[in-house]
């Protein structure tokens, strides 16, 4: 750290573009303002993270008249206030603001001398209501803002009155996401008269959407992700929520409860200019007939993660524009020509209906032989994760195998087939009660090693590629053994290069940033589950970056680790279905049981990626 800056620091250094100084608890404020009148005018980024200031004076960067800066970073500092007109009077023309991480609130915050910002980010602060952006004649403080994110605020609603149209003439993106938010009421976004992207993902706590709550000529793009928004209830919203957004071509209600397919046709049945539609796993049971006629721009729909069990022939027949369809990870047993007739009329590019629960029976061999045969359509994942589930001879064997002929079909004897069928349930029913009285994690890890000895595995090529074999996720509570056991034994006795974030993350980075670059320098990615784990944000986030990876290189590409059980309570949707689909490791202790453990990790790091999925 430090305690001092020669006021001539920067003076020989001509080309400087950015400076920054983070993580210095000790440098005084007064001293670096000093040093900033000899900076060359060629800076343009100043980043001052990490540093714990309190206060920082008012002439800090008045030595910075004339130069090219344009970004300022202040974010993760204890900053109770910040004043524009003192701090920025020598750099009106500033475009981006950082102030994330700060305790920062609403009342302590003045935005004049900022007529030129671009940006403003008030990220995780103390923020209890929106900040005023204009002064007490109407004149806007901020008249050339175009973005805005007070994610992760305080705020426990907004209102109107919060984002008036004169003070905010050309802000066209806001942000809200993760903030405690409990209602969205009439009109709130209807005065900003450009706004075009709104950001409302992970507002756990949002339990009323009034009746114009997103009441907007210009909105373009609405993100509701994750916001765990029970529209089954009728009470919470009206029918007619998005009849006042004529012109959004983009919607995601990802991780929302929507289950009645009624209830979902209703809901969209007035965005008929909408071209991306994301109802991943909302818990549709089924669709109504004609859900999605009168949107005839639609692109692109995402329907994977819910309990679909099929769909009606003409669902998606007049969808002409629509060239991306995903279904997978649904209860879809059956896939008939009818079904499918639809992708003919409309000129379907992709279609993914892989992770469904299969029936190797006769009625699937027209869907068995399309998949073969079908050349001038993207089918994603297949054959392996076409897999059957019934009836129990053919359970988890890929639909690519399944043999049968139509001669086999017409031939077949029904009794056989019953007697077959009723002989492997009273099996499994031996199994499942065996298992009752048995170890269950001990059970489910021979089940999963064998498994993964039975496909083979061998090490990695291409090892070069990749700074690390696996990159790490776990939440803060679980790191102690992450570090005492995980890391001792992998990197020790095994000799694999773990990326753990706490250890190997650059100090003063962002840390989004650096867990994009670190995954991407990481051939396998470990999940370290518990409660903590499901609670925690930032694995959350790095759960998203995970499956990603999974996207794109198959599930082979992460491996899971079950350290502590997580209640029912604490499981979220994405983990859930991330645990559906995919085989998990149980931490258990004893001698036995443990090395059976660290058998099926080092075997799970070592076994190589299936063919990749293709990209969209």
């Amino acid at each position: 750290m430090m305690k001092n800056v020669d006021p001539n620091a920067f003076e020989d250094l001509t080309y400087l573009v950015k400076l920054q100084i983070s993580h210095d608890k000790i440098l005084n404020g007064n001293i670096l303002a000093s040093a900033l009148y000899n900076v060359s005018r060629s800076v343009e980024k100043l980043v001052l993270q990490h540093n714990k200031w309190d206060w920082i004076p008012d002439n800090v960067f008045d030595g910075l008249n004339g130069s090219n800066v344009y970004y300022i970073d202040l974010s993760y500092n204890n900053l109770r206030s910040f004043n524009g007109t003192r701090l920025l009077l020598k750099i009106p023309r500033l475009k981006y603001l950082i102030l994330d991480e700060n305790p920062l609130s609403h009342s302590d915050i003045d935005f004049h001398n900022m007529e030129y910002m671009f940006k403003i980010s008030l990220q995780n602060t103390y923020v209890q209501k929106v900040p005023k952006f204009c002064d007490g004649d109407g004149e806007s403080f901020l008249p050339r803002l175009r973005s805005l994110y007070l994610d992760r605020s305080s705020m426990k609603s907004v209102t109107r009155d919060d984002f008036p149209g004169r003070c905010l003439p050309f802000l066209w993106k806001l942000s809200l996401s993760f903030s405690d938010i409990s209602s969205i009421q009439n009109d709130t976004f209807a005065g900003l008269p450009v706004l075009k992207y709104l950001l409302l993902q992970n507002m756990v706590k949002l339990r009323l959407l009034d009746y114009f709550a997103f009441h907007s000529a210009s909105l373009e793009l609405l993100n509701l992700g994750s916001s765990k928004f029970k529209f089954v209830y009728k009470g919470r919203y009206n029918n007619d929520l998005f009849k006042f957004t004529p012109n959004m071509n983009y919607l995601s209600l990802f991780d929302n409860q929507i289950t009645d397919g009624s209830t979902l046709k209703t809901l969209l049945w007035h965005l008929v200019r909408l071209q991306k539609l994301n109802l991943q796993s909302c818990d549709l049971n089924y669709l109504a007939r004609g859900t999605f006629d009168r949107m005839l721009d639609l692109r692109i729909i995402i329907l994977k993660g819910n309990s679909l069990y099929g769909w009606d022939p003409d669902m998606f027949s007049k969808l002409s524009n629509l060239n991306t369809l995903y279904l997978s990870g649904n209860n879809i047993a059956v896939v008939n020509r009818t079904s499918l007739e639809f992708i003919a009329k409309i000129n379907l590019e992709y279609i993914d209906l892989a992770n469904n629960p299969l029936a190797c029976s006769c009625q699937q061999l027209w869907f068995r032989d399309w998949l073969k045969e079908s050349k001038n359509i993207t089918v994603p994942h297949y054959p392996s994760r076409y897999v059957c589930r019934s009836p129990p001879e053919w359970d988890k064997k890929m639909l690519a195998s399944f043999n049968y002929t139509e001669e086999d079909c017409r031939e077949k004897n029904p009794w056989i087939l019953i007697g077959s069928v009723l002989g492997s349930v009273v099996f499994v029913c031996m199994v499942v009660v065996i298992v009752i009285y048995t170890h269950l994690p001990t059970v489910r890890n021979i089940i999963y090693l064998i498994r993964l000895r039975r496909k083979g595995y061998v090490r990695l090529v291409n090892s070069e590629e990749y700074m690390f074999d696996c990159y790490v996720v776990s939440c803060e509570t679980d790191e102690h053994w992450v570090f005492q056991t995980l890391y001792s034994t992998l990197e020790d006795e095994y000799a694999f290069h773990l990326c753990i974030p706490s250890r190997d993350f650059d100090v003063g980075e962002s840390k989004a940033d650096q867990i994009e670059e670190k995954m991407k320098e990481s051939k396998k990615i470990i999940i370290v589950m518990s409660n903590d784990f499901a609670q925690d944000e930032w694995c959350q986030f790095q759960l998203e970056k995970a499956q990603e990876r999974i996207r794109n290189q198959g599930k082979e590409a992460v491996v899971l680790i079950m350290l502590r059980d997580i209640d029912h309570k604490h499981m979220t949707s994405t983990i859930k279905n991330l645990l559906r689909k995919s085989s998990y490791a149980t931490w258990v202790k004893g001698k036995i049981a443990t090395k059976l453990f660290w058998d099926i990790v080092v075997a799970a790091i070592e076994k190589p990626f299936g063919n990749p999925p293709v990209a969209i």
